[in-house]
């Protein structure tokens, strides 16, 4: 699985991704759960098909419990992980996220081209995506490919756009908690 460095032209092994020191850095692994909740704001909610129960917070609730984990574990994790020191329950919760939105095709990779026609991604976003998607499209392991891409995911929003989202972390967090 490979991230993309601080340049974003050159891609970095998993174990040397380094932080930009650009944007914000959000506590703990709290940016999954804000990754997701921000992509269900972006979604129509007839887009939410392929969750375990299909309301959202059911939904990440039921990721949460399938993978044994709780918020306060989700809070203890560093800033800037590196996915090797990881527990594997989080990089799986992380699939879980992204296949109960819907964001996988049926060969467990993400379908940023859905996601573009949807109108979740707009065109930067997609360019951004598709470039996080090639970085890990060779990890067969689902679970490090789907954190493999969340982590990049944030690498990249944290330097464009995600600050945005970041002002309304305790309104994302109460709709999908």
């Amino acid at each position: 699985m490979y991230q993309f460095g601080v340049d974003r032209e050159n891609a970095t092994e998993r174990g040397e991704m380094y932080s930009s020191g650009k944007g914000m850095a959000l506590p703990r692994l709290t940016w999954l759960v804000i990754f997701a909740a921000a992509i269900l704001f972006l979604m129509p909610l007839g887009r939410v098909t392929a969750t375990p129960t299909g309301a959202p917070s059911s939904f990440v609730e039921a990721c949460l419990e399938q993978h044994k984990i709780t918020e306060e574990e989700l809070d203890e994790l560093p800033d800037d992980p590196n996915p090797e020191d990881i527990d594997m329950k989080y990089k799986c919760y992380a699939n879980c996220l992204l296949n109960g939105l819907g964001f996988m095709d049926e060969n467990g990779k993400l379908n940023a081209e859905m996601m573009h026609e949807a109108g979740i991604l707009n065109d930067d976003s997609y360019e951004d995506m598709i470039e996080c998607k090639a970085a890990n499209d060779m990890e067969d392991d689902p679970c490090e490919y789907s954190f493999g891409v969340m982590l990049c995911a944030r690498m990249i929003h944290a330097n464009d756009e995600y600050d945005e989202y970041a002002e309304n972390v305790p309104m994302v967090r109460e709709v999908i908690m």
